[in-house]
């Protein structure tokens, strides 16, 4: 029998397809960028499919939130290491989900 919901994959897919008109808008550099954060987005394709109850563009939102802090954070990091110095606060968890209880 086949699937009587669709995939996560397959909704991103669809909703990727849904933005080619604004895509081919967008000038090359932008286009560029674009691309890029729909790659961001289906990085994160298998977690989104295990949380169904979020929206698919919620999702892929914050799949595209998480690509673009780990590039902060290893910015932040090359930056601390080219600089010498670091900072760096003993035991603190950076979320409440992470303490424990």
């Amino acid at each position: 029998m086949g699937r009587t919901v669709p995939s996560f994959r397959v909704l991103l897919e669809s909703i990727v397809l849904e933005l080619a008109t604004f895509r081919r808008a967008l000038r090359g550099e932008d286009r560029k960028a674009f691309d890029s954060i729909m790659n961001m987005a289906r990085k994160h394709a298998s977690s989104s499919t295990v949380a169904p109850m979020l929206d698919p563009m919620e999702s892929m939102f914050l799949s595209i939130l998480i690509e673009q802090q780990k590039e902060i954070n290893r910015m932040k990091e090359a930056q601390i290491v080219s600089s010498g110095c670091a900072v760096q606060q003993a035991g603190q968890p950076d979320n409440m989900l992470d303490k424990k209880q």
